[in-house]
């Protein structure tokens, strides 16, 4: 038995066709419309240190990415509320969450070194490789060699 393939699109616009507020095209939407509201309601010196959790009806949430980012918008939460009922959102409170792991792709990660066979280190790898039986260990070395 095999499953007919089907275009991605197909998909997508079954997503778009599920009624109901509990739709995958309907939370999306909400995501997508609070994710907008969310860029302009966060002070622009806080918005790179913090993303928004999937909205509930009442709640909205706020993961930040560390501890003093978390204190600065519970500070501001008061306010961050007022605009986010200027524009409509119908949230009662916000949750703070410190959550690190978020943002660990931002962190940039240290260079390394490609490092290079000097002449003399293939010159001796050479000879070893040459004095061994085939093997494992002499194809791995003669890679080492043409590689490094």
């Amino acid at each position: 038995m095999t499953i007919p393939t089907r275009k991605i699109g197909f998909y997508l616009n079954s997503l778009t066709e599920t009624p109901g507020e509990n739709s995958l095209s309907h939370q999306i939407n909400k995501l997508n419309e609070v994710q907008q509201l969310f860029s302009i309601i966060i002070p622009v010196q806080l918005i790179q240190h913090c993303t928004l959790g999937l909205p509930s009806d009442e709640r909205l949430i706020i993961f930040a990415e560390n501890s003093a980012v978390a204190s600065r918008l519970k500070q501001l939460s008061p306010s961050i509320l007022r605009k986010a009922h200027k524009f409509g959102l119908g949230v009662t409170s916000i949750q703070i969450a410190v959550q690190a792991y978020h943002h660990a792709h931002k962190a940039s990660k240290p260079q390394t070194k490609k490092r290079q066979l000097s002449q003399s280190g293939k010159e001796n790898l050479s000879q070893l490789a040459t004095s061994l039986p085939t093997s494992d260990l002499k194809l791995a070395i003669e890679s080492l060699i043409k590689n490094g």
